[in-house]
């Protein structure tokens, strides 16, 4: 059947960084298409709490570490110190800039932006939340990831501060337990530990990350020492509870148990496509461990 014979051309759900860019694409070459965004807050995971945000703390504590070994290039300086709450609303005022531009683009686009959440009920038809319809003859599926689940039940029991929990911070712990090895734990454990955190690393494969370079991560790991960060790998997560005023995870090491105890636990360990609801099986896409399977293109 021809495209004629629905609404749009191309209908995007999802409009962060990619599904942005899929419905500029789309309307520049000419096509009829609609981005429909069913999210309180326009703007994307990584404007509102990816990319930008974190960049711009690693940015702070960079400046922080680079002030305290300020000896390297002759510069004295005699005491480094830190106001947490202007870092973050520093960081707040630069993401508010970000998505407010970013809604003014969704806005003027050459597209149709369609403020609902929505499900497949047929390989052409989305039903909207709004009580509406909308069909297409192509889609796009950008609707971002969430955090993985807990590979114990004890974890999700013990309550975590995950990527999205730390962005709201207003004061820091003491102590924290990373759980994960991945690009946001690395990311947020040399923050927090450049802050003044004494920082704890749990990762579960034998190097952090799992599926680059070792010879890459074999540096980072010798930073990450260096700079103070307790760093564990080829780990097995077996326990985590509350104890006292803190929280305590044990794993096994090496053939044997270890218990950590920090003010907070970080999780970090992956994150999965963000499709549960959308009734990808009424259109007829096929869905294997949480995941779209996609070919070789």
């Amino acid at each position: 059947m021809s495209a004629s014979k629905w609404d749009y051309e191309v209908a995007v759900i999802g409009g962060g960084s990619a599904g942005f860019a899929a419905a500029r694409t789309a309307a520049a070459k000419g096509l009829k298409t609609a981005l429909v965004e069913g999210a309180e807050q326009m703007g994307g995971l990584c404007i509102l709490r990816g990319c930008m945000p974190t960049k711009a703390l690693l940015y702070a504590s960079e400046v922080m570490h680079l002030a305290r070994h300020s000896n390297t290039w002759g510069i004295r300086a005699e005491e480094v110190s830190f106001n947490f709450k202007q870092v973050m609303a520093r960081k707040n005022a630069m993401i508010q800039d970000f998505a407010d531009y970013r809604v003014k683009q969704l806005h003027q686009g050459k597209f149709k932006l369609v403020r609902a959440r929505a499900r497949f009920t047929g390989p052409h038809t989305l039903a909207l939340d709004n009580g509406g319809q909308l069909t297409a003859a192509h889609f796009v599926i950008c609707t971002g990831s969430t955090h993985a689940p807990c590979p114990i039940p004890q974890l999700q029991e013990l309550g975590c501060m995950n990527s999205d929990t730390a962005l709201e911070l207003t004061q820091l712990p003491r102590s924290l337990i990373v759980l994960g090895g991945g690009a946001v734990a690395l990311e947020f454990a040399q923050f927090f530990a450049r802050f003044g955190v004494r920082v704890t690393m749990i990762q579960r494969s034998a190097h952090v990350l799992q599926g680059f370079d070792t010879d890459a991560a074999e540096v980072l790991e010798t930073v990450f020492r260096r700079e103070g960060i307790k760093l564990y790998t080829g780990t097995k997560l077996t326990d985590a509870r509350r104890l006292g005023e803190g929280k305590q995870v044990t794993f096994e090491h090496e053939g044997k148990p270890v218990r950590v105890h920090a003010d907070e636990v970080f999780y970090a360990l992956g994150r999965l496509p963000l499709i549960a609801g959308l009734g990808l099986e009424h259109a007829g896409v096929q869905v294997e461990h949480s995941r779209i399977v996609t070919d070789q293109r």
